[in-house]
C-alpha cells in the first residue's frame, strides 16, 4: 500500500526494473467485498502485491462470500422469516458444492496430455497457477469467485480443464447463487417466485410467497427477468460468431474451445461477473462496446424487474398461511426452487455449453465423462 507510481529496481544481474506499484490494499478490499473483482494489475490476485500468501487467499475468498451470504439472511430477518434464509442458503450451497467437487477432482487429477509427455503431475493441473496457492486453493477461488459474481482471479481460468471451465461457465449462468448480479438474493427472489407459482400449480394449491398471492402480472414480470440473462448470453455469442472478421482474429484458440471463450465472455458480462477465458483478447472495439452494453443491461434491468415484482407484492393484502397454501420455506420447497433452476438453465444454455465443451469432454478419450 503505497502511494508511489512505481519503484525502479536493480537485480542481481545489473538490469534495471520497474515494478509497478500504488494504493492496492484499498482497492482490493473494495474489489472483493464489493463484488467488483477488477483488479488493480492485469493479472488480478494472481499478483504478490494483491494477494500475497495463503492467509490473504483464505480472507479474500471470505470476502466473495461475505456480502453476498449476508443479504440472504438480511433478507429472512426482514421478512422474519428466518427458516426461509436458511432453505435459501442450503440451496446456494447446495449448487456451490455441485459446482466444487468436479472442479478440485479434475485439477487435482492433472492434465492427461501432460502425463503422457512424463511431466509429473502430483501436484495436479498447475499451468496457469501460482506455485503459492497451489490447484485446490486456485480451483476453490475460481469456483467462490464465479457463484458470487465476483469475477476476480487468482489463477488463469483459460488453463482449467474443460471440466473445471464447465463448472465455472454454470456458475454464471445460473445466476442465482451467492452473488445473482452483485446482490446474492436478487436473481434468487426471481427464481422463488417462479418456483412457488409451477409448484402450486401443480398440486393444486394456492400460489403465494410470504403471504402475498402471485398473479399472472407478477409472473410475466419474473419471467422475463430470469430469461434476461440467457437471452444476452446467447445473442452477444450469436453475434460475435456472426462477425468473425471482428472476433475470431483476437482467438488464441480457434474451434470449440474458442466458442467457449466467446460464450463466458458474454455469459460473464450479462451476470456481471467479470472474470474471462484469456485466450481471447478482448480489449477491441467490438468487445469493449458489445460486452460494456450487455453489462449494462444485464445489470441494471433485472434490478428493475425484481423491484416491480416486490412493489406488486407489497400492495397486496396479507393472506394467511392455511391447509391450502404451499410451504416457502421447507426443505421441500428449497428442492423445487433447486429443480426449476437446473431444468431452466440447461434448457437455455446446454447445447451452447455442448458445443463449446464438445471436442474436449466428449470426443478425447482421456477426458470422456460417458
Amino acid at each position: 500500500m503505497t502511494f508511489k507510481a512505481a519503484d525502479v529496481i536493480t537485480t542481481l544481474q545489473g538490469d534495471t526494473v520497474t515494478v509497478a506499484a500504488g494504493p492496492v490494499a484499498a482497492f482490493e478490499s473494495i474489489k472483493q467485498l464489493g463484488l467488483n473483482g477488477g483488479g488493480y494489475f492485469g493479472v488480478n490476485s494472481a499478483h504478490p502485491f494483491e494477494n500475497s500468501n495463503f492467509f490473504t487467499n483464505i480472507i479474500q475468498n471470505i470476502l466473495h462470500v461475505l456480502l453476498p451470504i449476508a443479504t440472504v439472511f438480511a433478507f429472512g430477518f426482514y421478512l422474519k422469516r428466518k427458516k426461509a434464509a436458511w432453505m435459501i442458503f442450503g440451496v446456494m450451497t447446495l449448487g456451490f458444492l455441485i459446482m466444487l467437487v468436479p472442479t478440485l477432482f479434475a485439477e487435482l487429477k492433472g492434465n492427461p496430455a501432460i502425463t503422457q509427455m512424463g511431466i509429473d503431475q502430483s501436484l495436479g493441473n498447475m499451468e496457469g497457477k501460482e506455485v503459492r496457492f497451489g490447484t485446490a486453493a486456485s480451483a476453490f477461488w475460481s469456483i467462490t469467485a464465479t457463484a458470487s459474481m465476483n469475477g476476480s482471479i487468482n489463477s488463469m481460468h483459460d488453463s482449467f480443464m474443460p471440466m473445471s471451465n464447465a463448472m465455472q461457465l454454470i456458475g454464471i449462468m445460473v445466476n442465482s447463487l451467492y452473488g445473482g448480479v452483485g446482490t446474492g438474493v436478487l436473481c434468487f427472489f426471481i427464481s422463488m417466485i417462479l418456483a412457488a407459482f409451477i409448484a402450486s400449480l401443480m398440486i393444486g394449491r394456492t400460489a403465494q410467497i410470504f403471504g402475498k398471492k402471485i398473479e399472472a402480472k407478477e409472473m410475466k414480470i419474473a419471467m422475463l427477468t430470469f430469461l434476461l440473462h440467457p437471452f444476452l448470453s446467447l445473442v452477444g455469442t450469436a453475434l460475435a460468431c456472426s462477425f468473425p472478421s471482428l472476433t475470431t482474429t483476437t482467438l488464441n484458440n480457434p474451434g470449440f474451445h474458442g466458442f467457449s471463450e466467446m460464450l463466458y465472455e458474454y455469459t460473464s458480462a450479462s451476470s456481471a461477473d467479470g472474470s474471462g477465458l484469456e485466450g481471447l483478447g478482448d480489449n477491441t472495439p467490438w468487445w469493449n462496446i458489445s460486452c460494456g452494453i450487455i453489462i449494462l443491461l444485464g445489470r441494471f434491468l433485472p434490478v428493475i424487474g425484481a423491484v416491480a415484482v416486490a412493489g406488486l407484492l407489497a400492495e397486496k393484502k396479507y393472506l394467511e398461511d392455511t391447509v391450502g397454501t404451499l410451504k416457502t420455506d421447507t426443505p421441500i420447497f428449497g428442492f423445487m426452487i433447486f429443480c426449476f433452476v437446473v431444468v431452466i438453465t440447461v434448457l437455455a444454455f446446454f447445447p451452447a455449453l455442448v458445443i463449446g465443451l464438445w471436442e474436449n469432454i466428449f470426443q478425447r478419450d482421456e477426458y470422456r465423462i460417458f
